[in-house]
């Protein structure tokens, strides 16, 4: 049972109304519970959450260790629902993934330990260490590192907005970006 009720549809604003009205539309709990927002706030929100998914060029394996990642260390089981999903769908091994859990990064390589490292960092402590930093800035431009800064701070909201509204699972975790894309 939800801690903040989802709004009701005569509740919403006309930009939330045609969003809903979207065809094709699969509305997931995260996003209809963003709808308690303000208007600018949810439009930054959504704006947000579909840039980090489309328009960056970080890939979507290393989009998923980071995801991952921040949804361990966030304690957010409707967001793990969801990634850990799309972590297998792309061939992401549970060995793998429980390292993400775990924090025993020994089964990802150098670079995905790298980006688990520097996702561990900025969540738990807000800046990566001095190492860390240099160690992703010798594999990635500071354009891709400020990417995932976004899918993580993005992310992170996430998995907050979820646990304080205290939404549940979707009835069917999502498995491709790119079919959810297609549908709608």
């Amino acid at each position: 049972m939800n801690r903040i009720p989802y709004p009701e549809r005569d509740q919403l604003s006309d930009a939330k109304r045609a969003y809903l009205d979207a065809p094709n539309l699969r509305l997931l709990n995260i996003a209809r519970i963003s709808m308690v927002a303000p208007d600018p706030i949810w439009k930054a929100t959504v704006a947000m959450a579909i840039a980090v998914v489309t328009d960056t060029l970080i890939d979507d394996w290393m989009r998923e260790i980071i995801v991952l990642r921040v949804a361990y260390l966030s304690n957010s089981a409707y967001e793990l629902f969801h990634h850990v999903s799309l972590a297998r769908s792309l061939g992401i091994s549970d060995e793998k993934i429980a390292g993400l859990e775990s924090g025993d990064f020994s089964a990802l390589s150098p670079q995905e330990r790298a980006v688990a490292q520097f996702t561990t960092e900025v969540v738990r402590d807000v800046s990566p260490t001095d190492e860390t930093l240099a160690a992703m800035r010798a594999l990635y431009s500071d354009e891709r590192i400020f990417e995932m800064l976004g899918i993580i701070g993005s992310y992170m909201n996430a998995a907050r907005v979820a646990a304080v509204a205290g939404i549940g699972n979707d009835d069917i975790a999502i498995t491709s970006w790119a079919k959810e894309r297609e549908a709608s």
